[in-house]
């Protein structure tokens, strides 16, 4: 099936592929393609439109369940919740259904096991030059936020700005994932300060970070960058993680062969409908820009 969008600067479609030996859907938007594996229901690949050069870390073929399966990954957290690994579904089940909406969305339906967690809905669509990834559940009530991860290959350098006051004087903060982390201690070999900026280097020790709301942007091969921004939400917001330190990066030592670039939504309870949705942005820009 293929559906055709018109944009004002472009036009991108979204049709059946195959990638890697996976069932999939490509879009391209000028200069970059976007594929979404049915198999790993998740965006996989995110680079040059023909397909040299993915920005993303994506394992290739497919790793068996419990393995790291690469792509645009979404959980609900808190992740001390549910510890490692993640639900079934969330990370290791084929897309239950595929469909293309008349607007040019794809959309996702997720296999759904766990009772005690909604189901997901992932939908993915252009916007100008970026990629929106959205994805959609109806609350139970329990307050959950939205994490999205971007893994990306190592070796990382990436600069974010800090935002100091009293709360957080040091800009930025320990991001949890199960256990309460200790208060960051600076200076630290991964991190240099520089004025209200932090540079985070991958190689050196495993280490997540959280700064304010932000694009994370990261250099990569042949001059191309990769953006990574917050977007909207849908719902109730009734606090949020990490002292509202919410675009988070993880970097592992040298032994770990990816980094990730992570956006959370507050936490979320269900409007008046029991709608909840997160979204991010991702940017792949060509070297000419």
């Amino acid at each position: 099936m293929v559906v055709s969008v018109s944009r004002a600067d472009d036009t991108a479609r979204w049709q059946s592929v195959q990638w890697q030996g996976e069932a999939a859907w490509a879009s391209t938007a000028g200069s970059v393609r976007a594929v979404v594996s049915e198999a790993r229901s998740r965006l996989i690949y995110l680079g040059a439109a023909d397909g040299s050069l993915n920005l993303l870390n994506a394992p290739s073929p497919q790793p068996a369940a419990g393995q790291n399966q690469g792509g645009h990954r979404f959980w609900l957290g808190p992740q001390y919740r549910w510890v490692w690994p993640p639900l079934k579904e969330w990370e290791f089940s084929p897309a239950a259904k595929v469909t293309v909406r008349p607007d040019g969305v794809l959309v996702l339906e997720q296999a759904h096991h766990d009772p005690a967690y909604p189901a997901l809905t992932r939908e993915y669509a252009w916007d100008s030059r970026r990629l929106r990834c959205t994805v959609r559940w109806r609350s139970n009530g329990l307050p959950v936020f939205g994490l999205h991860v971007i893994p990306v290959n190592a070796p990382v350098q990436i600069t974010a700005r800090l935002l100091k006051w009293e709360e957080v004087p040091q800009g930025l903060v320990a991001a949890r994932m199960v256990d309460v982390p200790a208060p960051l201690q600076l200076p630290d070999p991964a991190i240099t300060l520089s004025g209200d900026t932090a540079t985070i280097r991958s190689g050196i020790k495993r280490l997540k970070l959280g700064f304010v709301p932000q694009v994370l942007q990261i250099d990569r091969a042949q001059g191309w960058k990769l953006a990574v921004a917050p977007g909207t939400y849908e719902g109730v917001a009734v606090g949020s993680a990490d002292q509202g330190y919410v675009s988070q990066v993880w970097v592992g030592d040298a032994n770990d062969e990816l980094a990730e670039l992570e956006q959370l939504s507050p936490y979320l309870i269900g409007d008046s409908s029991g709608r909840c949705s997160s979204s991010i942005e991702v940017e792949a820009i060509p070297p000419s820009r």
